[in-house]
């Protein structure tokens, strides 16, 4: 553990803007009039009260590195204006020991004869230094405990939104799951079809009905979906479609490598699909990865609007919203002859 981890640029702030301050009420008696102002020795106590005042917020911030969160506030406080009191006292004392009589004086406005021994003058400079480390130490403690509450309060709402998220992706995968009982129920009465024309041809219509269920039932319920995942439910869905319909829609997917593995929450690709496939016989997906995150494009030739299919797009525009508030993009654009939708999601 680092006794001074947290050490920074804010200490030093509250450190010049302390020394700054108290220096200005020792001079008010000056200030306003009533004694000449000695420009030397207040630019020197305020160089030495940053420093001291530095040394005591070191303090602070080493109290609570050692302590930690096993000890009270108070406790922390107490250790804190203890160790800042005695290392500031030390420092002063080292400091004027180190110096010439006249500059000692000078600076004091007073003979180091006027204490009565050494202690008398520890003693009083020890109060000194508590009297300065009662106001400081305080003050930082207030700050440090209201950014600790903010902090507290960021990671509880990141939590939060990971539960969420967590809750909708587990309800998207239970989506998945939930195979369409018509599409269903239309692919067995073709396998049956396929069956009393060839046993080729059904048992080819069969493979494409358990491809398309093992791909719409994961085993695994918990695991992330991912680009790859996708991209099979998306094949397996157009695969069976083939069967149904002579001739199959031409299907053109390209999806980078760097792309497969990147996740992708369940059920967002195959809304886009059926919704591109209504009377197309071209469909085109591409998948890639952007440096906001993941881009995903379905394209069809599929003719007119259809009322029918925008119940996809409105679905995945609200899972989207739910999973990324806001974070990522659908665009689709539908012509007389063809159908467009760009999908961004951005990185995790």
């Amino acid at each position: 553990m680092k006794l001074f981890a947290g050490f920074g640029r804010r200490h030093v702030y509250l450190a010049l803007g302390f020394s700054i301050v108290t220096q200005i009420a020792h001079s008010t008696y000056a200030l306003i009039g009533k004694e000449a102002i000695h420009w030397g020795p207040l630019a020197v106590w305020t160089v030495v009260s940053f420093l001291l005042a530095l040394m005591g917020l070191a303090c602070a911030v080493a109290s609570d590195n050692l302590l930690g969160e096993r000890a009270g506030t108070a406790v922390r406080l107490v250790l804190a204006l203890f160790a800042a009191a005695v290392v500031t006292t030390l420092t002063v004392e080292v400091l004027l020991f180190l110096l010439p009589p006249g500059v000692v004086a000078q600076l004091e406005g007073k003979q180091m004869s006027d204490f009565v021994n050494a202690f008398h003058r520890i003693a009083f400079r020890f109060t000194l230094a508590a009297g300065g480390s009662l106001l400081l130490i305080p003050l930082y403690t207030m700050l440090q405990a209201s950014s600790r509450a903010t902090e507290r309060l960021h990671a509880m709402q990141l939590a939060a939104l990971a539960a969420e998220r967590r809750v909708i992706e587990g309800d998207l995968r239970a989506t998945q799951g939930r195979v369409d009982p018509e599409l269903l129920f239309d692919s067995l009465l073709e396998v049956d079809r396929a069956y009393e024309r060839d046993v080729q041809a059904g048992q080819a219509a069969l493979d494409a009905l358990i491809r398309f269920l093992r791909a719409a039932l994961p085993s695994d319920a918990a695991a992330t979906a991912t680009v790859a995942g996708e991209q099979e439910l998306a094949e397996a869905y157009l695969a069976l479609v083939a069967q149904r319909t002579a001739p199959g829609p031409q299907v053109d997917i390209s999806v980078a490598p760097e792309a497969r593995a990147l996740p992708m929450p369940a059920m967002l690709l195959l809304p886009l699909v059926r919704w591109a496939l209504d009377s197309a016989t071209q469909v085109e997906i591409r998948a890639q990865r952007r440096e906001a995150g993941l881009e995903v494009s379905v394209r069809s030739n599929s003719r007119g609007g259809d009322a029918a299919a925008e119940p996809n797009i409105a679905g995945v525009r609200e899972r989207l919203a739910r999973l990324f508030a806001g974070g990522a993009s659908l665009d689709v654009s539908v012509s007389a002859d063809a159908r467009h939708a760009r999908l961004l999601i951005p990185a995790s």
